[in-house]
C-alpha cells in the first residue's frame, strides 16, 4: 500500500455572477490520481494556474475535495470529521511559497519555532532555548538570532525558517508548494540542498511543487505534470525529463533555458 494516495480527486468552484451562481464550475484539479511510497520525493509540475496549489491544499485538508478521496497511512482523510484532521495534522505539514507571508511578524523566531515544537509535546522551559538552538543548526541557521524577527532576515534565511517551522513537530510528510520561486538563483539551490538532506535524513515523504521542471528533476524521484487540473504525464525523474511522452511536457522541457540552445 502506498504511503499517500490519491484516488480520483477533484476540485471544483461554482461560477458565479451577480444573480449567484450560474450552474457551471472551474475544474481546478480534474480526477487526479497518484501514489507516493514512503520516504519517495514527488515532483509536482506545472504552469501556473493550472491546479497545483488547490491540489496541496486538498492534501493538506486545508481546502475540500468535490469528489475522490485522499488516504494517508491507509486512513482516508476526507471522511475524518475536522477535529480529528486537527490531530492527523502534525503528521503533514507545509512550506509555503512566500517566507515573508507565512511567518507572523509580530513573533521573534523564538517564539515561532517554540509554537511548533509544542503541537507534539509540552517543552519545559528550560529546554526550549535548546530546542530552538538544534532545530536552527539543523537548517543551517545560527541561533544566536533566535531572538531576532522575520523582517531582519534574508529571504533565504526566511525561507529555512518556515522549514525549521514545518519539521519541528516532526511531521512524515512534508508539502512545499513552490518553496525556492521567490528566491534568487544562488539561494535556490541551498534550499533545494536543504530539503533533500532533511528528507533523506529525516526520512520524510515529501511532495515539491514548482512550475520549472529542471528544478523538480534535481531533487525529485517520481515527476507528476499537471495541466489544466489534470495529470497529463506521471513516472520516474529521469523517464520523463528525458523521454517526456505528453507534448506538454515536452514544451515544458524547451522552456528551460540553456546556456548553449540548440540550433
Amino acid at each position: 500500500m502506498a504511503y499517500l494516495e490519491l484516488q480520483n480527486v477533484s476540485v471544483h468552484y461554482p461560477v458565479r455572477d451577480t444573480w449567484g451562481t450560474t450552474g457551471e464550475v472551474v475544474r481546478a484539479v480534474d480526477d487526479v490520481s497518484l501514489s507516493v511510497e514512503r520516504g519517495q520525493i514527488l515532483g509536482l509540475v506545472g504552469e501556473s494556474g493550472c491546479g497545483k496549489s488547490t491540489l496541496s491544499r486538498a492534501i493538506m485538508q486545508l481546502q475540500p475535495v468535490t469528489s475522490g478521496r485522499i488516504v494517508l497511512r491507509g486512513e482516508d482523510l476526507t471522511a475524518l470529521p475536522a477535529r480529528e484532521i486537527r490531530k492527523r495534522r502534525l503528521d503533514f505539514q507545509m512550506v509555503f511559497q512566500d517566507p515573508y507571508a507565512s511567518l507572523n511578524p509580530r513573533f521573534s523566531i523564538f517564539s515561532t519555532l517554540v509554537e511548533a515544537l509544542s503541537c507534539r509535546e509540552k517543552l519545559p522551559r528550560h529546554r526550549r532555548e535548546e530546542a530552538v538552538a538544534e532545530l536552527m543548526n539543523r537548517v543551517g541557521l545560527s541561533p544566536e538570532h533566535m531572538y531576532k524577527y522575520p523582517h531582519e532576515f534574508s529571504g533565504g534565511q526566511r525561507q529555512r525558517i518556515a522549514i525549521a517551522r514545518a519539521i519541528a513537530p516532526r511531521p512524515a510528510l512534508l508539502l512545499a508548494d513552490e518553496p525556492v520561486s521567490a528566491l534568487d538563483v544562488s539561494i535556490q539551490s541551498q534550499i533545494l540542498n536543504l530539503l533533500t538532506d532533511l528528507t533523506r535524513e529525516l526520512g520524510l515523504t515529501m511532495i515539491f511543487i514548482s512550475h520549472d521542471l529542471s528544478v523538480v528533476h534535481y531533487l525529485a524521484d517520481e515527476i507528476a505534470v499537471m495541466r489544466r487540473g489534470k495529470i497529463v504525464e506521471y513516472g520516474s525523474a529521469e523517464n520523463v525529463f528525458h523521454s517526456p511522452q505528453a507534448e506538454y511536457t515536452r514544451k515544458l522541457l524547451a522552456a528551460i533555458p540553456r546556456l548553449f540552445p540548440a540550433t
